[in-house]
């Protein structure tokens, strides 16, 4: 079966939870079909790291990303339009035709779409089976923003924001056959927002078990990690979160105690952040095991944000215990006090942490049932099958579509 893969974040390399899951999910899919990818580039992508996809997929075409300006001509139009100002703004109609010109040269069987970024690229009058992989609820995410917003009018003005969202993300789901998402908290909300969508399925996010491994972990209880880039919002406001309420109290509790945040930070505003003798900023790293090896623990102090955690699953993998808030182990299966401890106040996160970095057989006793748990549930290989079994039986039904209605 041929396969044709499109993609808003370009998939090498892996390095962060788009471009893992996007990565994993199409490997699974080179095993048993031929992948044509097209995808759009990030500014840190490199062209020529499209070498390295050649034993997964023939890479058709890649273009660059449109990002969204908030006071562009395009968004100040997209306040009008019943689509959402992002969508306005980044949509370019030079991929739209490399996708038809794909649909043409190939003849796919079936269309994966991998998350919103690409979903408007995919024409309405071919009668393909086509798989939308949401990863986040997109709306949820804004919403939970929006609940945290400070002051009556700045509510307002975000609440219309992701109701507007909430209306367009629904209609695009209802053009594809099948819609996944990663977590049943995602599939709630999004058939929240469309009731009617017929067939929504969960695919979680998974971890590559070979790949972390807790063989030579040798922690150092004096040191955190937060894996996450800081030019992701969510990432940006758990770090801060982290240093002006959690870090006061544990370091009167545990003094010396730092965190390492590893990812990107260029353009972002780190007030609140660089100026926390408890943190210390590492920047993008090329394995993250490197670090993972010397973390007592990993923290995940999470308020916004959608989806499932990679973060969370590689440290499992490789043996480091695990803190977080619920919002932050959201769609991981793990129960706190046997695969991970969750904290919710800035007091019980703060404990929570120093019983871990204090107690040698709460470690070993949390990494030991972490580790069971990912091997069992969270594989990349057992989730990727799952993937493959999804768009296989959507791309047997053969039916067509309804006219205007589905890809």
């Amino acid at each position: 079966m041929k396969i044709l893969f499109l993609s808003a974040w370009f998939p090498y390399p892996p390095d962060n939870g788009s471009r893992i899951r996007v990565y994993n999910l199409i490997k699974a899919l080179s095993r048993r079909h031929t992948v044509y990818l097209v995808s759009l580039l990030q500014d840190d992508s490199v062209r020529e790291n499209a070498r390295h996809l050649g034993d997964i997929c023939e890479v058709v075409s890649l273009h660059e990303s449109a990002w969204f300006s908030p006071r562009g001509m395009k968004a100040i139009v997209g306040f009008f339009s019943p689509r959402p100002r992002s969508a306005v703004c980044t949509y370019d109609g030079r991929v739209r035709e490399a996708v038809e010109d794909a649909i043409r040269s190939v003849a796919p069987d079936v269309v994966v779409a991998s998350t919103l970024g690409v979903v408007e690229y995919v024409p309405h009058e071919i009668s393909l089976p086509a798989v939308l992989d949401q990863h986040n609820c997109e709306y949820a995410v804004l919403k939970r923003a929006a609940d945290r917003m400070s002051g009556l009018l700045r509510r307002a003005r975000y609440a219309a924001g992701w109701k507007k969202f909430a209306r367009w993300e629904a209609a695009i789901c209802r053009r594809y056959d099948c819609v996944v998402m990663v977590s049943d908290e995602d599939k709630r909300m999004m058939l929240r927002a469309a009731p009617d969508l017929a067939d929504v399925r969960v695919v979680p996010n998974g971890v590559d078990v070979e790949h972390y491994t807790p063989d030579s972990y040798d922690p150092d209880v004096t040191t955190l990690l937060y894996n996450g880039a800081l030019t992701y919002s969510a990432n940006l406001d758990a770090v801060r979160y982290y240093a002006s309420e959690v870090y006061p109290i544990l370091s009167c509790e545990m003094p010396g105690v730092r965190l390492l945040v590893t990812g990107r930070t260029t353009g972002v505003d780190l007030r609140g952040v660089d100026d926390c003798p408890g943190i210390e900023l590492v920047g993008y790293v090329d394995d993250i095991r490197d670090v993972l090896r010397r973390a007592g623990a990993c923290v995940v102090p999470l308020r916004e944000g959608g989806g499932s955690r990679l973060k969370i699953l590689e440290a499992m993998a490789a043996g480091v215990p695990v803190v977080s808030t619920s919002m932050g182990a959201e769609g991981i299966d793990a129960v706190s006090g046997e695969h991970l401890l969750i904290a919710d106040t800035p007091d019980e996160f703060a404990h929570a942490i120093a019983r871990v970095l204090q107690d040698q057989s709460l470690r070993r006793r949390l990494a030991s049932a972490a580790r069971s748990l990912v091997e069992e549930r969270y594989s990349w290989s057992g989730i990727g099958a799952r993937f493959v079994d999804v768009v296989e039986s959507v791309a047997d039904r053969r039916s067509p579509h309804k006219e205007g209605s589905a890809p």
